[in-house]
């Protein structure tokens, strides 16, 4: 798909080149592993020499600085810039502080290079974000979520760069956002917290008390091949999939897995963050650093169901059963040599 093929200088037809900054997280993975598929030449941008995710993929690896002072250079002779690595910071801040405002600020700098580098090389633009930043119409948010957004800048800073890419597209740049749900599927690499790895240890004893939506992050490297070739540019696309209770999932993928675990406890998500927040405090009190599930914390809450948009609806994205998500991420992580 990805539209028609382009015109080379030879006026035969040559693959759409695209770049993926962002390659080795659980998003690019499937985006970079999709476009391969259907025969497009990728480059996979990473800030390690050799990443594991990359391995045997047939895929040109180039090293990205954290501040892509060469992500203009490295765009050239591109069709498509696809952006999976807006900055996932999840640290909690005091609102108003100096540190939660160059979160943000630090967020929109970023996406304004990658804006420049598309629009100088004449690419189009996809940006991965959340679909967190989609205004809510089914009612006003609760006291308790309007404190969460205080205390974490993540959503601040991904409805300014949401934005950012808004505006540049009225501006003339092909450029769109496609607004995921939490990812579900195979490929998730991520150190730390990640659902499947934590299920196969046994180490998901309390689960905030939610009902969430998750998506499989193969149909949402689908949807934007789809927006791509409808030309859906200067939009928003909200993507959905399948909503489930929190400790339902983690029961789900057990079960796939072969592990026995026990109903983790069920927590209020106001109790749950408002402990992650003074937990931060107080170890900001003795110069220690607050690990990142913290912010997890914050910011699962905000998961509430959402149902199909118009444009997913419009554009034909097929989601895939919640249950082979899940067996497809069981048997990648058991596949996975460890270490």
């Amino acid at each position: 798909m990805y539209a028609v093929a382009i015109e080379s200088d030879s006026v035969t037809k040559r693959p759409m080149r695209i770049l993926v900054l962002g390659a080795t997280g659980h998003a690019g993975q499937a985006i970079v592993r999709h476009a391969l598929e259907q025969g497009r030449e990728v480059t996979a941008l990473t800030r390690r020499a050799h990443p594991e995710s990359l391995r045997g993929l047939g895929v040109k690896v180039a090293r990205i600085e954290p501040d892509l002072r060469s992500l203009g250079e490295l765009t050239a002779g591109h069709d498509l810039l696809v952006d999976a690595a807006a900055p996932y910071k999840l640290d909690l801040c005091i609102p108003g502080s100096l540190e939660w405002r160059s979160q943000v600020d630090a967020a929109v700098r970023r996406t304004q290079l990658v804006i420049d580098a598309a629009r100088r090389h004449n690419a189009a633009l996809v940006f991965v974000s959340t679909y967190g930043t989609i205004p809510r119409h089914d009612n006003s948010p609760s006291p308790d979520a309007l404190w969460r957004r205080m205390v974490c800048p993540y959503y601040e800073a991904k409805i300014a760069m949401d934005q950012a890419v808004l505006v540049a597209a009225r501006e003339g740049l092909r450029a769109l956002i496609v607004n995921p749900v939490a990812f579900v599927g195979p490929w998730n690499y991520r150190e730390g917290w990640n659902l499947v790895p934590n299920v196969l240890m046994r180490q998901i004893p309390v689960v905030i008390d939610l009902v969430m939506s998750v998506i499989d992050v193969r149909d949402v490297a689908s949807a934007i091949d789809l927006a791509i070739s409808q030309e859906y540019f200067g939009r928003q696309i909200p993507l959905a999939g399948h909503t489930i209770h929190a400790s339902e999932i983690v029961q789900r993928t057990a079960r796939l897995a072969g592990v026995p675990i026990p109903p983790p406890l069920v927590v209020p998500g106001p109790l749950a963050v408002a402990g992650a927040y003074w937990t931060h405090l107080a170890l900001n009190a003795f110069g220690l650093r607050s690990p990142e599930l913290l912010g997890l914390v914050a910011i699962t809450p905000e998961m509430r169901p959402l149902a199909p948009s118009p444009e997913q609806i419009e554009l034909g994205v097929n989601i895939r059963p919640l249950e082979a998500s899940l067996r497809d991420a069981v048997a990648f992580h058991l596949r996975r040599p460890s270490g």
